[in-house]
């Protein structure tokens, strides 16, 4: 392993406390992978800027329905972008990644859009490393609803069975996902103001890790639990697999790689102990969260008179459940409700076990049906009240501000 980046004091402090309490090697390889970026993304985009207005990601699109080869004039880079996705590593079970995506949906959507909401995306607030890229962009707080379901859509696809296969609909969402996050990356590195020494690369190898292995899975499954979801321990080991190769997909490092659920955990709380920085603009990008990352069906038909009241009680209703799922100073800190609706979790339970002890009596059909019916459903509520939306445009992340301001 190469030797551990030069990083601020207050950073080298918080590095010695976290390595009482865990373990050095995995503490080194989150703090080196916390100044790493994407080497490939970074140089393709580097690359893609030198050419005419839009020919890169062009490019880019044609690579990915034909392959690197069919592209002419195509910078190596592009090849050894996609070259995972065509011929995945030899650690990779794509069966068990298969299973892990049933796993995943089985769960039910309306549990799993909770757990999400208002466990993963509200706990990632708790992180300056993972807000202050939000924060840069506005993205939450000035889109919140299309945002999220800009999200969702990209979860809802690379997350299909079969959808992580070579030439698959996931992989190629992922990969274009990836170089949209190396373009976000390069334009907050260049901003002056960035401290690299104390905050490391921005959208870094590490901030991969914690946001596919900790958002996207270790913490929704926690929050799933609550709900009285149940998983069993093979479940378990197959959505690790799962976001393991999504997180491989998306850029993350072979050695920042679990290769276990005790490990994938292991990581995710390693890395979030690292962080005990609060950013400013975090209640900010709660309140949009709560107030605007859903929006119900009859919402935007109310009058402003009854439409405020009425995201008042929706902020409060998921806010019960974000602060059900974070401890209560972290949640005060964010300005999350203090609402007796942190109960509801107690309601949905007996729904949820009802429901699970039907699937176990196989009343429901298979797990591979259920899961299924689950996406459909999802994406039929997602495709009428917001239309098709796809995961954002190179020319959306272009009139960005981070992106107007280092131009």
């Amino acid at each position: 392993m190469s030797s551990l980046p030069k990083v601020s004091d207050r950073l080298n402090r918080q590095i010695a406390v976290v390595k009482e309490a865990h373990d050095a090697a995995l503490v080194d390889r989150i703090v080196r992978g916390a100044f790493e970026g994407d080497p490939i993304a970074d140089r393709l985009v580097g690359t893609f800027k030198e050419m005419p207005g839009g020919a890169g990601w062009r490019m880019l699109d044609l690579a990915l329905e034909r392959g690197a080869d069919a592209v002419a004039g195509a910078p190596p880079e592009l090849a050894e972008l996609l070259a995972p996705g065509v011929t995945p590593p030899q650690w990779v079970d794509l069966d068990l990644v298969d299973a892990g995506a049933t796993a995943y949906w089985r769960s039910g959507g309306l549990n799993l859009g909770l757990a999400l909401i208002c466990g993963s995306l509200a706990y990632g607030y708790q992180s300056a490393r993972l807000t202050r890229p939000l924060a840069a962009t506005g993205r939450l707080e000035k889109m919140a609803p299309r945002r999220i379901q800009e999200t969702s859509r990209w979860v809802s696809v690379a997350t299909k069975p079969g959808a992580l296969r070579p030439g698959a609909e996931g992989t190629k969402a992922t990969l274009r996902l990836r170089l949209l996050h190396a373009l976000i990356r390069a334009n907050l590195a260049a901003d002056p103001d960035w401290d690299a020494l104390d905050w490391g690369t921005p959208i870094s190898a590490s901030d991969t890790l914690v946001t596919g292995i900790g958002g996207f899975m270790t913490i929704p499954v926690r929050a799933l639990r609550d709900l009285g979801v149940r998983f069993s321990p093979a479940e378990l080991e197959a959505m690790a697999h799962q976001w393991t190769w999504i997180a491989a997909l998306m850029g993350a490092p072979e050695y920042l790689l679990p290769r276990s659920y005790r490990e994938a955990r292991e990581a995710m709380e390693t890395a979030l102990a690292l962080e005990v920085e609060f950013h400013e603009a975090s209640p900010k990008l709660m309140s949009a969260l709560l107030n605007y990352g859903i929006e119900l069906p009859f919402e935007r038909r109310l009058p402003e008179r009854l439409g405020r009241p009425a995201r008042a009680l929706k902020a409060r209703y998921l806010g019960g459940f974000a602060r059900r799922w974070m401890d209560d100073e972290m949640a005060d800190r964010l300005g999350v409700p203090r609402t007796w609706m942190v109960h509801l979790a107690t309601l949905f339970r007996p729904v949820t076990i009802a429901r699970e002890l039907a699937r176990a009596g196989n009343l429901l059909g298979s797990d591979e049906r259920i899961a299924r019916m689950e996406l459909a459903f999802v994406e039929r509520v997602s495709t009428a009240q917001f239309g098709v939306v796809e995961t954002i445009a190179p020319e959306d992340v272009a009139h960005e501000p981070v992106t107007v301001a280092s131009n």
